[in-house]
């Protein structure tokens, strides 16, 4: 619905250059014109300050000419009536700095107050030196164009500031509607469109006062081919703000205003120059500068002047947080919490002048790229794909979205260039999802967890053909699949016919998760790990049908064990961070999330769809899962490799899926859960034969902890330099290793060589606190304790401190 323009500087109007008043021939537009003119000379007073006719009851005219031109001038509308116009939205990451812009007109609305002096003062110096003191039209200008453009001289537009305001409103309002009739009602070339824009700016200046119409007008007009407003104009010829130009690059802007392309002092250097030589001099004129001010400024070359910033709309001038950028907009795109319908929130997005505040962090970004980059080139002939996907556990802030390619949304795209973001689900800009192998186990343990079950419970190894796994939301009860489903075991380790689920875990035994799987349910396990955000790629996670949905419809009508226990369904690497976020952060899931603030132009906070952050897993569970997946990483006979986070207690899962063709390694501190991909994005390809970190890779011998894993600790120990330890709760109450059995009270244990986890168990189990003092060592590997202070074997009162010297390699 239209609203009235109401002064402040955020009403947002745009401007297109001003025409001359004579696109007809005169014998043809003659006598309309002398009603008109006569009929507003008939109504003026004081002279030529005009009062429109409908400030008065009657009007007396003197001629037949008179009163018809009073009638039609007062047939025209009294009210400007427009939608708040088009505004550049922007996006910034989460310490302010601006990611990308977003706009059809590329305008940003400043308050008079950050607008140069000299700026205002070039304006009125060269379109309207009375502006002060006319109230609205200026009948000497008008007159002196009508008798010009009468005569036959050159075309003159005679209009003040205030008209040219409102002509630009018309028109923007029009365009913005995709109302051609307004918009050909606004360009016409007679001079009843002056009249009714005449009337118009007689009526604002009754509402405004004359610095919120020259306010708007600088927020207005454009100031180069694609600038609109003299803040946009002042960034990108001269990257500052407008608040700061000095008098020659205020007036070189107020002479781009009659002509943007004609005058554009980067494609016309020469016409430019003249033109804003034209000004200073107007502005000498009227007092504004100096005579050594002029000289200065008209002898500088305009080329000296220009400080370009180029800047397109979109995420494409993101640089390496283009994939992140992508992510928010369609994220903003497909959340009805944000407006109703798809076009109202692109409306909203592209000309609201929003603010959109994210939670992408730049340092931890630039780390991400810069290592993926490293390892596995872009613009490589392998044409693999390489990803890194970080969440903040407990908020759902996604802190980091980096893949080893650069953003291009363009039709063309050259080497190591696309607009896929491997990282996200499809709706949101990505693919289906990758196969996530053993990575899902966790979702299996998860639910073994809350039916009952221990971590210390023993399940077989043995390889067989198996049939009868309960999946109670099937028609027929149970998934049986003929003659039998026969996993087999893929790992570097001698595993017992029988092993404790903690150890079915750490080595990945396939065997022992498919018994695990037959003793609860697929169907659970399923709604489990949707419970905490996992669900395939192919589902907008913005549509509340994704959760609503039958769990057997979304996991395949068969729920196979393939995919449930082992991984064979595509998930994206998003919802595999937020979903191993929630163990890390004592059972709460919080459904990621790139916006934390979105404002509009006023400042005023907008809805979005936020975290909804909640209790999804019970504390046990969750501590039970941080726990034992923390024994994976830190075992280096684990699947982990011991590649642990110097300092940082941290826990994960790799994961392989079939024939290799995609290899993972999720994993989580307190502080920070990253998932990290490697396959080829473009369908199943064996990686081999390429070159990675100065490793061949051999195909047939890449699994998740070749790759993957390297590039997840890497990234991880990197990013958590400057933050501090924080560790995981003690192990369950009925896991307890041999050696915390044999631990003596009130005696410092040795603890050398013993993973930290560990070793931290051992030290309390004896009553004491403890603390972590890291240093060199060239006898007990990174990451692992090396002794304690005081020395093993002290007599040493329960509740005092004990330090754990932790190793940090060789010295």
């Amino acid at each position: 619905m239209a609203r009235r323009p109401s002064p402040p500087y955020c009403w947002s109007m745009a401007r297109t250059p001003s025409s001359s008043a004579s696109g007809r021939s005169l014998p043809v537009a003659l006598a309309q014109t002398l009603y008109l003119l006569l009929g507003m000379l008939a109504v003026s007073v004081l002279a030529g300050v005009l009062l429109a006719a409908f400030f008065l009851p009657a009007v007396s005219a003197s001629s037949k000419v008179a009163e018809d031109g009073v009638a039609l001038f007062e047939s025209y509308p009294t009210e400007l009536e427009v939608e708040p116009l088009n505004e550049a939205s922007r996006i910034e990451a989460a310490d302010g700095s601006l990611l990308a812009t977003f706009y059809t007109e590329n305008r940003i609305m400043v308050p008079l107050e950050e607008i140069s002096p000299y700026m205002q003062q070039a304006v009125i110096s060269v379109e309207d030196r009375r502006f002060y003191e006319h109230g609205g039209v200026d009948a000497k200008g008008m007159i002196r164009a009508f008798a010009s453009n009468a005569g036959g001289s050159a075309t003159q537009g005679g209009s003040t500031l205030t008209q040219q305001y409102v002509k630009n409103a018309l028109l923007m309002d029009a365009v913005q509607r995709g109302d051609k009739e307004a918009i050909d009602e606004a360009t016409a070339q007679t001079y009843s469109r002056k009249a009714r824009e005449a009337k118009l700016a007689i009526s604002l200046e009754k509402q405004w006062s004359k610095d919120e119409i020259l306010n708007a007008y600088l927020n207005v007009a454009q100031f180069g081919p694609s600038q609109y407003g003299v803040e946009t104009g002042a960034r990108h010829y001269f990257s500052k703000s407008a608040k700061d130009l000095n008098p020659g690059e205020a007036a070189l802007l107020a002479g781009v205003t009659n002509g943007p392309n004609q005058y554009d002092p980067v494609s016309h250097p020469e016409a430019g120059q003249k033109r804003r030589n034209e000004v200073l001099a107007d502005m000498k004129r009227e007092g504004h500068i100096s005579q050594e001010e002029y000289d200065e400024y008209t002898d500088q070359p305009v080329e000296d002047m220009l400080s370009i910033t180029n800047t397109r709309a979109g995420c494409a001038d993101a640089g390496d947080s283009g994939f992140f950028c992508d992510y928010v907009t369609r994220s903003l795109l497909n959340d009805p919490e944000f407006a109703p319908s798809y076009e109202e929130r692109r409306k909203l997005l592209y000309g609201g002048g929003l603010t959109i505040k994210t939670t992408l962090d730049p340092e931890m970004q630039k780390t991400a790229t810069d290592i993926l980059q490293r390892k596995v080139p872009g613009d490589s002939s392998n044409g693999f794909g390489h990803s890194i996907v970080s969440v903040e556990p407990g908020t759902g802030n996604i802190l980091t979205m980096a893949e080893n390619r650069v953003f291009n949304p363009y039709e063309e795209v050259g080497a190591g260039e696309t607009a896929i973001n491997y990282n996200v689900p499809q709706a949101l800009g990505g693919s289906n999802g990758f196969p996530v192998g053993s990575t899902f186990k966790p979702f299996v343990l998860q639910e073994w967890l809350k039916s009952g079950h221990s971590i210390d419970d023993r399940v077989s190894t043995k390889r067989e053909a198996m049939s009868n796994f309960p999946a109670r939301c099937l028609s027929r009860g149970a998934w049986r699949e003929s003659p039998g489903y026969n996993p087999d075991n893929a790992v570097s380790v001698d595993i017992a016919p029988m092993e404790s689920v903690l150890n079915g875990t750490k080595f990945s035994i396939n065997t022992a998760y498919a018994n695990m799987a037959r003793q609860i349910d697929l169907c659970d396990i399923a709604d489990g790990a949707r419970d905490i955000g996992v669900v395939p790629g192919k589902y907008n996670p913005f549509d509340p049908a994704t959760y609503d949905m039958d769990i057997a419809d979304m996991y395949g009508t068969t729920l196979a064990p393939s995919a449930v226990v082992l991984g064979q369904l595509q998930v994206s690497a998003l919802d595999m961070a937020g979903a191993y976020a929630t163990w890390a952060a004592g059972g709460t899931y919080c459904k990621p999330q790139a916006i934390t603030e979105v404002t509009d132009r006023n400042g005023d906070a907008m809805g979005i769809s936020g975290a909804d952050c909640h209790q999804a897993v019970e504390k046990k569970v969750a501590d039970t899962m941080a726990w034992t997946l923390e024994q994976d990483l830190e075992d280096p006979k684990a699947t982990g490799k011991g590649k642990i986070i110097p300092g940082h207690p941290a826990g994960g899962k790799t994961g392989t899926s079939n024939k290799q063709y995609h290899t993972w390694y999720v994993g989580f501190t307190r502080q920070v859960s990253t998932a990290v991909w490697f396959g080829h994005p473009q369908g199943d390809k064996r990686p081999g034969g390429f070159d990675v970190d100065g490793t061949m890779l051999r195909t047939g011998h890449v699994w998740g902890n070749t790759i993957s894993l390297p590039t997840w600790q890497e990234y991880m120990t990197e990013v958590h330099k400057d933050l501090p330890s924080e560790s995981f709760p003690d192990a369950p109450p009925e896991t307890k290793t041999e050696a915390n059995d044999a631990v003596e009270k009130g005696k410092v244990p040795d603890v050398n060589g013993k993973v930290m986890s560990e070793a931290t168990a051992s030290v309390e189990a004896a009553g004491y606190k403890t603390e972590v003092r890291e240093e060199s060592s060239d006898s007990v590997g990174e990451g692992y304790a090396i002794g304690t202070d005081p020395e093993p074997g002290a007599d040493l009162p329960e509740g005092q401190t004990v330090v754990i010297r932790q190793s940090t390699g060789k010295g």
